[in-house]
């Protein structure tokens, strides 16, 4: 009886920290690119709320930033971009989670590059989603775990 005690509490010990390793983080970052010129960084930011922002900057080149909504179901994650007046629809971002890593596996070629994204791993540290980031105009890429920029923080 004690034995199978200790069975049941070591099975669901293991199975809180299996969940607990596919959590989704608040921010997610990755970079990569064949060659300088085509090398890229990517960062995501979750909100709790569903909302999310992506700040692609390609070598040399200003940020792209989209405003997004994420739902995840099981190991996958679906990112839906905003669509933005007089710009082409951004296909959904689609991410598998496995050990707490998000791998791209589909995605919009115009938008994110014909070999896709990069893998995407937690930023770090203390990595907590924030309620929303709808109000973000950008990321921090200074420090990501200090907000985004917001729309009024730009006006100041």
């Amino acid at each position: 009886m004690r034995y199978r005690l200790i069975t049941f509490v070591a099975v669901m010990s293991l199975a809180s920290m299996l969940h607990a390793a596919d959590k989704l983080k608040g921010i997610y970052s990755g970079s990569g690119g064949l060659t300088a010129e085509v090398h890229r960084v990517l960062m995501v930011e979750f909100g709790e709320d569903g909302t999310a922002i992506l700040q692609q900057t390609w070598q040399g080149k200003d940020p792209q930033v989209w405003h997004a909504r994420w739902a995840k179901e099981g190991n996958q994650v679906t990112i839906t971009f905003d669509p933005v007046k007089d710009q082409p629809v951004v296909k959904p971002l689609v991410c598998e989670m496995k050990r707490g890593t998000l791998t791209p596996t589909s995605w919009d070629t115009d938008a994110l590059g014909i070999l896709g994204p990069p893998k995407l791993t937690p930023f770090g540290g203390k990595n907590p989603q924030q309620q929303s980031v709808s109000t973000c105009q950008s990321m921090n890429v200074g420090n990501p775990s200090q907000n985004c920029t917001t729309w009024n923080s730009r006006s100041k």
